[in-house]
């Protein structure tokens, strides 16, 4: 499946310094370092069981929003994996990831969520998590996610895309190049990743970014993949 839908020109930004830098992108092999925060126990334990399987070390997990802040605050994971909708009153998901987000943590956080909707989008957009994943997708889909959060680069589930309440097409298509660029840092690649696969350098795929966010009207790098996902600018491979 291809993975852009662009209906704009190829743009020519790419100059004579962008070439010779087609490398092979390569994921890290180091622990990462997680703590979930999941309000039912079967799901709780059924990823305590799982992510482990798949080279996380679970540091600890919580079941509810000032137990998983406290927890996340102690142990300083690299990554907090946390369900939105944790059913407290002290706070959503979304809130633990606006609250470590305002502090300027360390940790990285991934929301995952069972439902979503255009306003649970923003809200998770606004929270400054760095990926987003539904529970109904593989595993394989939230541990990428959590390597992409923990690399510090942003991941957006590829079943968005699949989503039957895709955005109108109010806004400038992105260019071929910038939809290049936003399929592949869906996918979790980093800016150096995506640089060595398309023969950019990574400054080149910054202004890339920066030119689709403003064509899209996005608050960031992460919103702009989702827009463009709902647009249809950009496909990912099937679900695995």
């Amino acid at each position: 499946m291809s993975l852009v839908k662009s209906r704009t020109p190829h743009d020519r930004h790419a100059g004579a310094a962008d070439k010779g830098l087609c490398t092979p992108h390569t994921v890290a092999g180091a622990e990462i370092q997680v703590v979930l925060v999941e309000d039912h126990p079967p799901v709780r334990q059924g990823l305590e069981l799982l992510l482990p399987r798949r080279g996380f070390r679970m540091i600890g997990s919580a079941g509810s929003f000032e137990a998983g802040v406290r927890m996340i605050r102690a142990r300083r994971p690299d990554v907090a994996l946390v369900d939105i909708d944790l059913g407290d009153s002290a706070g959503s998901g979304t809130d633990l990831a606006k609250a470590l987000h305002d502090e300027r943590s360390a940790t990285a956080t991934v929301l995952y969520t069972g439902s979503i909707d255009n306003a649970l989008i923003d809200v998770a957009v606004d929270s400054g998590a760095r990926a987003l994943v539904l529970k109904s997708s593989p595993i394989e889909h939230l541990a990428d996610a959590i390597r992409a959060a923990a690399a510090g680069q942003h991941y957006v589930d590829p079943l968005v895309a699949s989503m039957p309440w895709r955005s109108e097409q109010g806004a400038p298509g992105v260019s071929i190049r910038e939809a290049q660029v936003l399929a592949l840092l869906a996918q979790g690649l980093t800016t150096e990743q995506v640089a060595g696969d398309l023969c950019l350098s990574p400054e080149t795929v910054q202004t890339h970014v920066r030119n689709a966010a403003r064509k899209l009207g996005a608050r960031g790098r992460l919103h702009a993949v989702i827009l463009a996902l709902m647009r249809g600018d950009i496909d990912l491979p099937a679900a695995r």
